[in-house]
């Protein structure tokens, strides 16, 4: 991870129920709880039986940069849950730990146990892990991963989505990509350039429409100054292949569009900045 702060340092031995407090590189405080929870459960009974175990390991943002930021922990709930109306950490996280594989809460289709482990199954169980780490934390700027990893019972093998949040400290404000792009269409002829450099990959390695045309994928982030776009498993590429996160590559050349708008600039001097 990179240009993390010393909001960190303090935070690893802390108890998510109290919020640690620690000092940014740029002289302003943090506070984060530090979430580490796990729940297994054996839902129904008899030979119907399934279990199930959930984990979130989160750092989950109070303060930034000295101020309170409401919109990003709004976004986070949102993620984990897919839920308007879940809008607090504490309801989020209990969502998560205690609704199954099908997003159904504990109890709605039976009745459910608690358990210490899993030590006297015979079967396998369903699973699934939520991870949410600071990336980076500019002078204005916070970039987010979040991580799902899924696993069904019985099924070959588990499945994965990542996000990225780029959320703004100074206005409260979750950027998106239509907020740091002038016309997406001017970066959309060099994707495929850019993919190509990276993997190697060519139009025949791909899962690409009749067209032809690469379509710009809704998770993205800055880093070291180059516009990364994110594309998970299956959405363009095979399961073996993996996702596919693709720094733009673009014209150096003085002649070439200007593809971000001046508060993208912003964004991406910022994430070029020495690491603190």
């Amino acid at each position: 991870m990179k240009k993390i702060t010393t909001c960190l340092i303090a935070i690893v031995l802390m108890a998510w129920a109290c919020p640690a407090l620690a000092q940014s590189a740029y002289g302003e405080s943090c506070q984060f709880y530090n979430i580490d929870k796990t729940v297994k459960a054996k839902l129904g009974e008899g030979e119907d039986a399934l279990y199930q175990q959930n984990s979130i390991r989160a750092l989950w943002p109070v303060m930034l940069n000295g101020k309170e930021c409401p919109k990003l922990q709004e976004a986070i709930c949102k993620w984990l849950t897919d839920k308007d109306d879940i809008k607090l950490m504490d309801r989020a996280i209990e969502y998560t730990l205690y609704t199954d594989i099908e997003n159904v809460p504990f109890g709605d289709n039976g009745p459910y146990l608690i358990l210490d482990s899993f030590n006297d199954i015979e079967s396998s169980y369903s699973s699934t892990t939520n991870t949410i780490e600071l990336k980076t934390l500019g002078k204005r700027f916070a970039v987010f991963h979040l991580f799902t990893y899924m696993y069904y019972e019985g099924a070959a093998h588990g499945m994965y989505v990542h996000n990225y949040i780029t959320y703004d400290t100074e206005l409260d404000k979750i950027v998106t990509l239509e907020d740091v792009l002038v016309d997406p269409e001017l970066i959309r002829p060099h994707i495929l350039k850019s993919i190509n450099l990276k993997y190697d990959y060519t139009e025949e390695d791909l899962f690409l429409p009749e067209d032809g045309v690469m379509k710009i994928p809704s998770v993205w982030y800055f880093e070291e100054g180059f516009l990364h776009l994110f594309y998970q498993v299956y959405e363009i590429a095979s399961y073996a292949q993996g996702d596919i996160d693709v720094p733009l590559f673009y014209p150096n050349d003085p002649s070439a569009p200007e593809y971000l708008t001046p508060y993208g600039k912003q964004l991406m001097e910022e994430s070029q900045a020495e690491d603190p």
